[in-house]
């Protein structure tokens, strides 16, 4: 439909085009520049960012989405409006009906907790008549304008699966606990998936003893290691879906006085990366956030212009790399 729409707006476009030159006023015409924004019109864009959570990896994207929306699209005067929902799934929502109330060209909702539960949001951009992005897959019956992936979770977990390869030894036992996102969260599920799947379901000697939810927080994920060095003293290795988790599992062994547990995170973050340095953290998997935010931002910028030609926009490893101890 989208398509159809688009070329009969074409198709007018270029007979009134004909119809100007033919009466001799070519020089007062709009042209349209590579971007698609249209010379002497006005090419403003509001844009909407409801993000759940900004822990340290989910904020360097935003900066860099938000640096290359001022540089890399000089033909648009782009303004966007940043909420932050801190992992509440209700505030998400009130967040989303807060910048409908703006007006914006289209908003962009990084739905990294509770994805089913932000199904009102998507609905009542929907009913408003704004074009929405989501960020991770939603499972429910609802409509989106766009999905954007910009790497695959199960992939980042895959990596931390190729670290512990890379240091595994046939002779030890290897006690295995997993910190996950949140119940409803694809992005953490996807990532204890590919660890799991890659590590611990390959060799004999590996067991899953327990999992958890950390919602990917600090506070949450240090409790539930506290717990599970007392009641799973065997546990050796804790894999982590964030690098937030990760350091409240550092604060954990720290305090019961572990130095043997392997710990791993993802997001290279500055907290993920300063604990790798230290040798708190085993691994990390970083996410090129340049090639990430750039992407994102270009789908932003045709889904508020009505250029985008597809509802899934989604890339995978080559936006991944694994930051240990030997390559910081």
């Amino acid at each position: 439909m989208k398509k159809r729409i688009f070329a009969a707006v074409l198709a007018l476009t270029m007979m009134m085009s004909m119809a100007a030159c033919s009466n001799g006023d070519s020089e007062e015409n709009t042209t349209e520049n590579e971007s698609g924004a249209e010379e002497g019109g006005d090419n403003t864009l509001n844009i909407g960012m409801a993000w759940a959570i900004l822990d340290d990896g989910q904020t360097n994207l935003t900066n860099a989405i938000t640096e290359s929306l001022e540089n890399d699209f000089p033909d648009y005067e782009i303004e966007t409006t940043l909420t932050n929902a801190d992992g509440d799934i209700t505030k998400l929502i009130d967040d989303v009906e807060s910048l409908i109330a703006t007006d914006p060209d289209m908003i962009y909702i990084m739905n990294s907790v509770g994805d089913s539960g932000v199904i009102p949001a998507i609905n009542a951009c929907n009913d408003a008549g704004i074009p929405v992005g989501i960020g991770v897959a939603v499972e429910g019956d609802v409509e989106y304008t766009y999905l954007y992936e910009g790497f695959s979770n199960y992939a980042c977990g895959q990596m931390q699966a190729e670290y512990m390869e890379s240091i595994y030894d046939e002779n030890e036992e290897y006690k295995v606990a997993c910190i996950t996102g949140d119940a409803g969260n694809t992005s953490g599920v996807e990532r204890t998936a590919g660890f799991v799947e890659n590590f611990v379901d390959k060799h004999d000697n590996v067991e899953l003893v327990i999992q958890g939810e950390g919602n990917f927080l600090t506070d949450d994920s240090q409790a539930l290691a506290e717990d599970w060095l007392i009641s799973h003293p065997e546990i050796n290795v804790i894999a982590c879906v964030n690098d937030d988790e990760a350091q409240g599992v550092i604060n954990a062994c720290k305090a019961a006085g572990r130095d043997d547990v392997i710990i791993l995170g993802i997001d290279a973050s500055d907290v993920g990366t300063s604990n790798v340095e230290s040798g708190d953290q085993a691994a990390t998997v970083g996410i090129d956030f340049g090639g990430v935010a750039y992407d994102c931002a270009q789908a932003m910028v045709q889904c508020a212009t009505g250029q985008l030609d597809t509802n899934e926009v989604k890339y995978t490893t080559e936006n991944l790399y694994l930051v240990t101890s030997e390559n910081e």
